[in-house]
């Protein structure tokens, strides 16, 4: 897509819905739905109308950077999510780390999309996931363990 048609696209002039706008409400609709919300729910946790959210996910309104940014955290979405290919320039190969690339050829091999969600949903977990935590449950349960161990020593003695 050339320069000048990206900026009618962004133009006041251009009528709503355009190709842009369907583009973000869809997929704004798309991430809602994944996280198992409703419009209510949603239009609640980014202080708008369900009426809005609507036109929003239609392609009626376009979506300030703020709330773009505020859908992006709440859905658990990056903003790149929300943007059609053309609108935002991608990643280079020689921009990816040697482990980026080789997760990436892996995901590609994936021939389902609801297997690919799947594969993105745990790289989530996985990188939300702090071993920190678990290693202080663990020690809370060992703690805990061996003072039962204990108490039962002396009650067999």
């Amino acid at each position: 897509m050339s320069f000048e048609n990206l900026l009618q696209i962004f133009s006041d002039k251009e009528p709503r819905p355009n190709k842009f706008t369907l583009f973000m409400g869809e997929a704004i609709r798309t991430a809602r739905e994944e996280a198992g919300l409703s419009q209510v729910e949603l239009a609640k946790i980014i202080y708008k109308r369900r009426a809005t959210l609507s036109d929003i996910e239609n392609g009626k309104v376009e979506v300030s950077t703020s709330v773009l940014t505020l859908l992006a955290h709440v859905l658990k979405k990056p903003l790149a999510y929300f943007l059609p290919w053309y609108a935002y320039r991608e990643l280079k190969q020689e921009d990816l780390t040697p482990l980026e690339t080789e997760l990436l050829l892996h995901f590609r091999k994936i021939w389902d999309e609801h297997l690919q969600r799947i594969a993105v949903d745990q790289v989530r977990v996985l990188g939300e996931f702090d071993p920190r935590e678990m290693i202080l449950e663990s020690a809370e349960i060992v703690a805990d363990e061996k003072q039962s161990l204990e108490d039962l020593k002396k009650l067999l003695e």
